[in-house]
């Protein structure tokens, strides 16, 4: 008689039935939530933040092991010591709230409920949208993260920490861009546009990103490493999944050896440059004193907007800083 394959939901059984270790019944639920082959990036994250709250359950007076027994009075007292994180700058309020939405998350995957959820800003409290801390991606540091990269061998790693400064990419845009298309639209029309691995599927011809020194030199740099049957820096033959594990996550390592904290950083670094080159005013994340014109910095804002491939300008604060109320030395620069 052959066995019944897979993992049946049951409130009776340890781990709703899950698996027999909480680790592996939480990476399961995430699995039947999001989809087995869809979703990677998602399930890891979420996965990764959940064995925090692991860790933490198993240092209680009475240990937690088993997901049926975690309960909404559980929660709230790790949202608790999360929020004493976080007043103790231990934390940042936005990796708090990362933690605790994800307990929201493997919670309503594992129990199929609602019974289990908090709500991150409330228990922690709010985060912050507005860039306050300059971007530390300077051309010195992303020298030695690319050279990090190329001795270890990961030359597509170095290829998309190139291409996400010069273009302000996100990793997943970063590694699916169409190689071959971006150098045919950047020598006949000294631009290219921005169409593959977008969040959300957002695709907008608008997204366009004006060719200069170091545009072309990510883009030859990314085309050396890629192989003939290749069109982006993840082959042909390998999965995003893989892709993920053998060159994105030492990228990743390499640049925070270099002294960038994350591949954020290189995008913001880019859209900073594209407000400053509309605007003709530096971003107000790296103003201190001086002339500000808000008629220059709501293009500037724009500009960032349409670039960043977001359809929202309130989203320009995450990148450049917060908008000042008014101008200042508008008129005597008049005059």
């Amino acid at each position: 008689m052959s066995r019944k394959k897979g993992f049946t939901h049951s409130h009776k059984k340890r781990n709703f039935g899950l698996g027999a270790k909480a680790p592996f019944a939480a990476k399961t639920a995430l699995r039947h939530m999001y989809g087995h082959n869809d979703h990677f990036q998602t399930r890891a994250a979420h996965h990764q933040r959940f064995l925090h709250f692991l860790d933490w359950l198993s240092k209680l007076d009475t240990p937690i092991k088993d997901l049926r027994k975690i309960t909404l009075k559980v929660v709230e007292q790790y949202a608790g010591d999360l929020a004493t994180s976080v007043n103790h700058n231990e934390m940042t309020v936005a990796y708090a709230q990362n933690l605790l939405s994800t307990v929201n998350i493997v919670m309503l995957a594992a129990r199929r409920d609602r019974a289990i959820w908090l709500s991150p800003s409330n228990a922690v409290g709010a985060r912050s949208y507005i860039r306050s801390v300059i971007p530390d991606a300077t051309d010195e540091k992303i020298e030695t993260a690319v050279q990090l990269a190329e001795e270890s061998g990961n030359h597509r790693g170095a290829a998309l920490i190139q291409m996400s400064r010069a273009f302000g990419l996100r990793i997943r845009e970063a590694s699916l861009a169409n190689l071959f298309r971006l150098q045919h639209e950047a020598e006949a029309f000294g631009e290219v546009r921005i169409l593959d691995g977008t969040k959300g599927g957002r695709k907008s011809d608008d997204r366009t990103v004006a060719m200069g020194p170091r545009q072309y030199e990510a883009l030859h740099y990314a085309m050396s490493t890629i192989s003939e049957e290749a069109e982006c820096l993840m082959d042909t033959n390998t999965s995003y999944k893989e892709f993920i594990s053998q060159c994105v996550n030492p990228t990743r390592k390499a640049l925070k050896q270099a002294g960038i904290r994350c591949s954020h950083d290189l995008r913001a670094e880019r859209l900073i440059e594209r407000y400053e080159e509309e605007s003709g005013q530096a971003a107000p994340v790296k103003r201190e004193e001086g002339p500000f014109d808000r008629d220059a910095d709501l293009r500037g804002r724009k500009a960032v907007q349409t670039e960043s491939g977001h359809g929202r300008i309130s989203v320009a604060p995450s990148y450049v800083g917060k908008r000042h109320r008014k101008s200042t030395n508008k008129q005597e620069g008049a005059e």
